[in-house]
């Protein structure tokens, strides 16, 4: 069965080739997360290559309106400004049981992508101030939604709608939202409680791993928050979170990672990850507002901390096994890359609820040592010199 595409779209591939050859174009991520086994000829696919901010756009809005199952929006490296588009990127599901994989890093002849780099440093989105950079929500019964190798950012944010700056996913019953290979860096959200990422899962699955949240100013939250509600689940690995301030609101709430489960069916699990010198700010009136690097809410739910490294933390998880403190070994202020000598080099748990994934934030491949490291980044063998294959 061919290909299904839009010709007259901006962007759109234009060649029309055999599902399993499409197919085996996404075969790496999907084999990852052990997804492959939906891209069968059976199902319909579309693919996009957009190399500007409006063929981003027009893309998600097509997708959005197809009927297909699976949905391909292939970013070719470079940077995409949402004051360039006509409206902001922003992604619902209407469709049951469609899946939505948008990835950066792409390049090829053409109008094709054809080849990737698993880095997002190379493919960035700027943001504007009236919106999150990127909304994503899975909202139909069986949606799935995956965004991976893309970086994020946005420094001029002044709304009041709930997301923050950058990046706000949105998950329902049922539904399904991952994130890979990510870097969320500059959100400045001067109105809403979350600068770099709100995730809000309510009776799905969500899951994030090998992602990077760096030097982010929010209301009350420099980082990232989760919410994990109805039952749904959230597993986050390998993240690494630094230099997050906060400026507002009430201390407790300010956080590099804030996790909360507000009802007893639901779950969070935080593995391998770190948050580590995030910033305290002083506000308007002349206080300073401390940032924990992790707090938890746990109340009826439950949250489960594993190989979680961390100045300081803020209320009481449910389990905290092997949890780590004292100077991570970051190369810079702001900058979560390990030294060699990093005490995060090799002191990661194997198999983390969510994965440690093939490649970590910058690319590079995951597991270079006696065990995977602790954190969005692997750190080479002797120095990062050699990372991202240089030798």
């Amino acid at each position: 069965m061919p290909v299904q595409s839009a010709p007259n779209h901006p962007g759109v591939d234009s060649e029309v080739m055999p599902v399993m050859r499409r197919a085996l174009c996404v075969f790496r991520f999907l084999f990852a997360f052990g997804l492959i086994g939906l891209a069968l000829p059976s199902h319909a696919i579309t693919s996009y290559c957009v190399s500007t901010a409006q063929q981003l756009n027009q893309a998600l809005t097509a997708a959005q309106n197809s009927s297909d199952t699976l949905v391909l929006i292939r970013l070719r490296e470079g940077t995409y400004d949402t004051f360039a588009s006509s409206s902001p990127f922003s992604y619902v599901s209407q469709t049951v049981n469609q899946i939505l994989d948008i990835s950066g890093g792409w390049s090829g002849d053409g109008s094709n992508c054809t080849t990737q780099r698993p880095n997002p440093a190379l493919t960035q989105l700027i943001g504007i101030a009236g919106y999150p950079t990127l909304t994503l929500t899975a909202a139909s019964s069986g949606g799935q939604v995956y965004l991976h190798d893309i970086a994020i950012s946005n420094a001029n944010h002044t709304a009041t709608t709930i997301g923050g700056a950058c990046l706000y996913v949105k998950v329902a019953a049922g539904s399904e939202a991952r994130l890979e290979r990510m870097q969320m860096h500059d959100c400045v959200a001067r109105n809403t409680s979350f600068a770099a990422g709100f995730f809000d899962n309510r009776g799905g699955t969500f899951t994030a791993r090998n992602v990077a949240v760096f030097n982010n100013v929010g209301r009350r939250n420099g980082g990232i928050g989760v919410t994990t509600s109805l039952g749904g689940v959230s597993n986050l690995a390998q993240i690494s979170v630094t230099r997050a301030m906060a400026f507002d609101g009430n201390p407790n709430d300010n956080a590099g990672i804030l996790l909360n489960t507000p009802d007893a069916a639901s779950r969070i699990a935080l593995s391998n990850s770190v948050s580590w010198g995030n910033s305290s700010y002083i506000n308007n009136s002349g206080a300073t507002v401390y940032v924990s690097d992790v707090a938890v809410y746990s109340f009826y739910g439950t949250i489960d901390l594993t190989r979680v490294h961390r100045g300081s933390l803020l209320g009481t998880p449910d389990s905290d096994v092997a949890p780590g403190s004292g100077d991570p070994g970051f190369l810079g202020i702001g900058d979560a890359r390990l030294r060699s000598d990093s005490i995060l080099v090799d002191s990661g748990v194997s198999s983390p609820p969510g994965g440690s994934g093939v490649f970590d934030a910058d690319g590079a491949t995951r597991v270079q040592g006696a065990a995977v490291d602790v954190g969005a980044f692997e750190a080479a063998p002797g120095g990062t010199i050699f990372r991202n294959g240089f030798d």
